[in-house]
């Protein structure tokens, strides 16, 4: 799963790096936790891209709204087509979440232990799908999730699933509402798997709490390893 990642630039910086006009603004983070606002990229059917804070934790439009009992932060790839949930924003609403980095815990001992996942260098671009929801009173409220698909081999003893990452020659037809078909959507996230080679080294376990948010969080505690 990906439950916790960084954005630790500002909105500006991840504009300009996927060539999109900039609306709004969050704040620099290394602790973003599901339920926050999150940089998300969009491009429209004329190609023009914006990166806007959505609502992490997917609300589908026909729902009654937010349901604390469903998070949502995450869509298993494997399902993404065919869960009700998921099917229409799959086919129509997709998204990029820029990010340095992600957590995951490893299970060891009894109990579970942080790790920064990262690329060696650059940015992330996370595969996410998202969605426009209205309450009684016409508000809309836009949110978006990120799609998981099994660990690459290397990371598999950290955890069994991991966030699919886009490379640079796969982002414009995954950000295109144009692109429909779900067999070349799904081509592109089986192509994602090992595209992106990537770090990952233990954390203090400060991260398992929101509230703390500072770069110190993901420097390392122990070995490294990653290709």
């Amino acid at each position: 799963m990906c439950g916790r990642f960084t954005q630790s630039h500002g909105g500006e910086t991840y504009a300009r790096l996927f060539g999109a006009e900039a609306v709004g603004t969050l704040p620099p983070r290394y602790n973003v936790a599901p339920a926050q606002a999150i940089w998300a990229l969009r491009q429209d059917a004329a190609g023009r891209r914006r990166l806007t804070p959505l609502h992490w934790g997917l609300i589908p439009s026909w729902s009654k709204g937010p349901d604390p009992r469903y998070s949502m932060i995450n869509a298993r790839v494997e399902t993404v087509d065919s869960k009700p949930a998921y099917r229409d924003a799959f086919r129509q609403r997709r998204c990029l979440i820029p990010a340095e980095g992600f957590y995951e815990w490893q299970a060891t001992q009894g109990r579970k232990r942080p790790w920064y996942i990262h690329p060696p260098q650059g940015l992330l671009a996370l595969a996410g799908l998202w969605e426009s929801w209205r309450d009684p009173a016409g508000r809309t409220r836009e949110s978006c999730t990120i799609l998981v698909a099994p660990a690459a081999e290397a990371l598999q003893s950290i955890h069994p699933r991991m966030p699919v990452i886009l490379p640079p020659e796969h982002q414009a037809q995954w950000l295109d509402p144009n692109e429909q078909d779900p067999r070349r959507l799904h081509r592109l996230l089986e192509q994602a798997a090992a595209a992106t080679a990537l770090q990952a080294h233990p954390v203090s376990a400060r991260v398992n709490h929101p509230s703390n948010d500072d770069p110190a969080l993901i420097e390392p505690q122990g070995d490294l390893f990653g290709g």
